[in-house]
């Protein structure tokens, strides 16, 4: 490669290193590209061949490699294998298979580089390094993060390659950080004794051969794809991408054992605790049952209600009804990604066989984008046999953009309250079954049947738990909870409160953050798992990569010790930024982690001061710059503090990084547009009518491109208030509150409704200073 860049540019090889070399020819000739030509130059035609096109059959926890080349890639297409290869920070976030295995690409790939308007580039030069250092580092992380208890094999040319030694240093060095349970072997393609030696010495195996001897010493661990099995009847066989995301209901209802009182202290109710009879039947079930049951269009239930109101349990009586009808059922793991073209294809192997399935959805808004497409694909395939249960709560599902055919298909129900019969249900359960009525019985003494129920009427707001161990006992819930905390020794005390408070507010917690955040040394983890097993408990997301997602018992339990242990603004802030500091974008569910943190409720939207949110916005934003959500909460945010040139910035850069601009965006250029307009100092008024004409000509072009996008339209009608508000004209309103009508009538959605008449109030109101104090914040999907 340098004799060729010698050749062609005139810079000898021999004296300088191909980073070194390369950079003085990019300095010289001011042509980056002409350099990126030349070098790919070099990769025309190269194809895997051999025993290179075994490596997709091998079960690799990772793949990392400092090539340029995509023969491991191209392995993977030739056996039409999944995989998701990295070549920069902007990867991380993307959608994959949680089948696939994952390629790290440290030095770039050969396919991508600034030149073609790519957000990767080519590691070549030394300036090239230093751009991309974040990016190493977090693949640098991550491999220290797999090596624990594994072996790490590092294939190369020669031990004399500089750059294998530098890989081999920071191999062992990695190794050392994360307990030194790691096997590191490194092949070589040249023989060299004598530094085989010097490499032995520092505890790692040396071996020598070609990628064909390699593979051949692994022949016995291939595992082709089996050629196609035998028929099951079960609809997830020829979709086993969805294994590891989907939890069967009828076998977790058949193989758990029930738990009662673990659900007494606030552990979700399982199947196998409905199918024993430990939970009182709430009325939603039956209703959605009958929906399904009953034949028609409406395929879709959506459950909203606030936490602690029973939402997941009613869904799962629901499931364990419909199994007993013949439905097949699943449950979403909520830590993995939503595959929706997987469950397009099931839907069509249940129609096709005269099947019905239910798919239950928990925290069905961080998968809204996923669950529309699902929709529109049911609704071009006329297919209902998939039916749907969707849970979230109100405040974050109405907000949110659905498409017309989840509005048309779907019906919804609100838990917010124990009706009065399910309360009767309640107190048969804790009188007629022993295993409930052990753990209450203290607390039912004295009490009559009417006198237990008037206590439930009066606080029937919440789960089950709740009731039993708040309503029938002397003490408040919170002093429970708190007094159960004193109890643990101060190591636990200190796991257990970052645990609650990440959890309360929307991290998704598992085993590695925990280790990184909090230092633990991967060998105390077990022990600490073992000692809070009553209050935190740890499952497998993806054993593979080495997840396993720890929980607390309910998000009540959790949000009680977090805003107790937490109650400082301050506090809550450093902790927000220990988590985004520690987090790795290389695991999917971090970067979902980044995503809740920007919810609307108990993530930043508690940290009052916009500023301190900001800081943290732009720490996500940097560890993994595809992550939408951050940007749109910074653009927002931004725009409130008034701060619109630093806003604008940020919208040109999210088209540029995007190359288009999503409704969000777009419905916050708006927002800026009519900010400077009305908020600008020093502005004359006759100026100010002009910068708002201009704002309404671009939104009413966005209404036209988002005909129903929601946020886009009320964005629209603020611009028309304003113009009514300073130069007392309507058009502009009428022209925009008919589209926002036009997107009620064909998506059915209620929240569109209710936005409309708010709006409609203030315009009639605008008279009265009072009455319009300017627009209602509303959070929008995004």
């Amino acid at each position: 490669m340098q004799r060729h860049f010698e050749r062609t540019f005139s810079v000898p090889a021999n004296q300088y290193s191909l980073a070194e070399q390369t950079g003085i020819i990019e300095y010289r000739t001011n042509n980056r590209k002409a350099l990126i030509q030349e070098l790919r130059s070099q990769f025309r035609g190269v194809q895997p061949t051999g025993a290179l096109l075994n490596l997709p059959f091998l079960k690799w926890k990772s793949i990392f490699t400092t090539n340029y080349d995509t023969l491991i890639e191209d392995s993977y297409k030739r056996r039409s294998l999944p995989y998701t290869a990295y070549s920069c920070n902007f990867d991380f976030g993307a959608e994959r298979d949680p089948d696939a295995v994952q390629i790290f690409k440290l030095h770039g790939t050969i396919e991508k580089d600034v030149i073609d308007g790519s957000q990767s580039r080519i590691i070549l030069t030394e300036g090239d390094y230093d751009q991309t250092s974040d990016y190493r580092e977090h693949l640098w992380d991550r491999l220290r993060a797999d090596m624990a208890g594994s072996q790490l094999i590092i294939i190369g040319h020669s031990l004399a390659d500089p750059d294998i030694k530098a890989v081999v240093d920071r191999a062992l060095s990695l190794n050392q950080k994360s307990g030194g349970s790691g096997r590191v072997t490194l092949f070589s393609y040249t023989r060299d004794d004598g530094r085989a030696l010097l490499f032995e010495s520092r505890g790692m195996s040396v071996c020598f051969g070609g990628i064909d001897d390699f593979f051949a010493g692994l022949t016995n661990l291939i595992v082709p794809p089996s050629a196609s099995a035998s028929p099951s009847g079960d609809p997830l066989d020829d979709r086993p991408g969805l294994r590891p995301t989907t939890v069967d209901v009828a076998h977790q209802q058949s193989t758990a054992s029930p738990n009662v009182s673990a659900m007494f202290n606030g552990w979700p109710a399982s199947y196998a605790d409905i199918a024993t009879g430990f939970t009182f039947r709430r009325n939603v079930a039956a209703d959605i049952e009958a929906q399904f049951l009953n034949g028609g269009e409406k395929y879709i239930a959506v459950i909203l209600g606030p936490a602690g109101a029973g939402k997941t349990t009613a869904a799962r009586q629901l499931a364990s009804n419909l199994l007993r009808n013949k439905v097949h059922c699943w449950e979403h793991k909520s830590e993995q990604p939503f595959l929706s073209e997987s469950w397009r294809q099931v839907a069509h192997f249940l129609k096709s066989n005269g099947l019905t399935g239910c798919l239950l959805i928990d925290d069905a808004h961080l998968d809204l984008s996923d669950i529309n497409d699902l929709t529109d694909y049911l609704a071009s395939d006329k297919n209902y046999n998939l039916k749907l249960v969707l849970i979230s709560s109100a405040n974050q599902w109405h907000p949110r953009v659905k498409l017309p055919s989840l509005h048309k298909f779907a019906k919804e129900y609100h838990l917010n309250r124990v009706q009065s019969n399910e309360i009767d249900r309640l107190l048969d359960l804790a009188e007629q079954v022993k295993a409930i009525r052990d753990l209450v019985e203290q607390s039912f003494a004295g009490f009559s049947r009417p006198e237990r129920r008037r206590r439930l009427m009066d606080r029937c707001q919440a789960d089950m738990f709740v009731c039993l161990k708040n309503i029938f006992s002397s003490d408040s819930f919170d002093d429970i909870i708190l007094r159960e905390y004193a109890t643990l020794n101060p190591t636990l005390q200190d796991v257990y409160k970052n645990v609650a408070a990440m959890e309360w507010a929307g991290v998704h917690v598992h085993r590695q953050l925990v280790i990184r955040l909090l230092g633990i040394g991967a060998m105390y983890v077990s022990n600490v798992v073992a000692d809070l097993r009553d209050i935190i408990h740890e499952e497998t997301v993806d054993e593979r990569q080495g997840i396993y997602a720890w929980k607390g018992r309910h998000l009540v339990i959790m949000g009680i010790v977090a805003q107790q242990k937490y109650y400082s603004e301050n506090s809550r802030f450093e902790l927000f930024k220990r988590v985004v500091g520690s987090i790795s974008p290389t695991y999917d569910i971090e970067i979902r982690t980044i995503r809740e943190l920007c919810n609307v409720e108990t993530g930043l939207a508690t940290l009052t001061d916009k500023k301190e949110q900001n800081i943290i916005l732009r720490m996500m934003i940097s560890t993994a710059p595809r992550e939408r959500v951050p940007r749109h909460r910074l653009i927002r945010n931004l725009i409130t503090l008034g701060e619109y040139d630093q806003a604008d910035t940020e919208i040109r850069l999210f088209e540029k990084d995007f190359r288009s601009v999503d409704g969000p965006t777009t419905r916050y250029r708006i927002d800026l547009a009519v900010a400077r307009a009305v908020r600008s100092p020093g502005l004359m008024h006759e100026d100010r009518v002009v910068l708002l004409e201009k704002a309404s000509e671009a939104a009413a072009a966005a209404a036209e491109r988002f005909e129903l996008n929601k946020a886009v339209l009320t964005a629209y009608c603020e611009v028309g208030l304003a113009v009514k508000r300073l130069d007392d004209r309507d058009d502009v309103f009428l022209a925009a509150i008919a589209l926002l009508k036009k997107a009620e009538d064909e998506t059915g959605d209620a929240d569109i409704s209710r936005r409309v008449a708010r709006l409609e109030a203030r315009m009639r109101n605008l008279g009265d200073s009072d009455s319009d104090a300017g627009p209602t914040e509303i959070e929008f999907e995004d």
